[in-house]
């Protein structure tokens, strides 16, 4: 089966040196490059060289070769929150309604494009190091469990609240094997912790504490 990948984004290409005993100071180019093809598929990787087309070559080819599939939710948004960590980088993930778009960093929303989600809210914590935001955000995506994994994790049914069936729940996904009696443990239940003031804020729910604020004018 062959892939064919529309996109293709370059992220940052920088200058290296480094001190040698025989050559003295010697140049590289570092390239980071995303491809994807806007249906799950996506990957990344970093070419080295000592030209810039050659390290753009080398980082195109391994980001192909290593691709990851990441899994959608209605092929639009993610299956659940997610808190994610890479080094001192911490992204965590809101899963959002269709239409809502994505409110996240620049580079979140470019490998978001590439992989084929349009509705997330992502908020950065820590370093904002290109090369390790995208691999705590590829490592948070590819550990996304389906619904149907977890029924047959917890042998529970999976149900869902939509706006449009008021207060019934709708299942989603069932386990495989028997169905269990006892409910999930309140401790079990992942919750990822966001900055709720920040959310309603992206969400317009949240006014700016200047809204009302008279402003003189000389």
């Amino acid at each position: 089966m062959s892939v064919s990948f529309a996109f293709l984004t370059l992220f940052q290409v920088k200058s290296v040196f480094n001190m040698t005993a025989k050559e003295g100071r010697k140049r590289s180019v570092s390239a980071l490059v995303a491809v994807g093809n806007g249906k799950g598929a996506a990957g990344f990787a970093l070419g080295k060289a000592t030209d810039r087309m050659v390290a753009l070559r080398k980082a195109k080819n391994r980001a192909i070769h290593y691709l990851h599939y990441i899994e959608r939710y209605e092929d639009h948004t993610l299956y659940h929150d997610i808190e994610t960590s890479f080094k001192k980088t911490i992204i965590r993930m809101k899963k959002q309604n269709r239409g809502y778009g994505l409110h996240c960093h620049r580079a979140i929303i470019t490998i978001c494009k590439l992989i084929g989600i349009k509705d997330m809210y992502a908020k950065v914590y820590g370093s904002r190091n290109l090369l390790n935001l995208t691999r705590a955000l590829f490592k948070g995506l590819a550990n996304q469990e389906t619904h149907k994994d977890l029924a047959n994790q917890k042998n529970l049914y999976v149900v869902e609240f939509r706006e449009e069936c008021g207060p019934l729940p709708i299942v989603v996904a069932a386990p495989h094997g028997t169905v269990s009696e006892d409910p999930e443990p309140e401790d079990e239940v992942s919750n990822a912790k966001l900055e709720w003031d920040e959310v309603k804020a992206a969400q317009g729910m949240k006014k700016s504490i200047w809204a009302n604020v008279k402003r003189t004018i000389l």
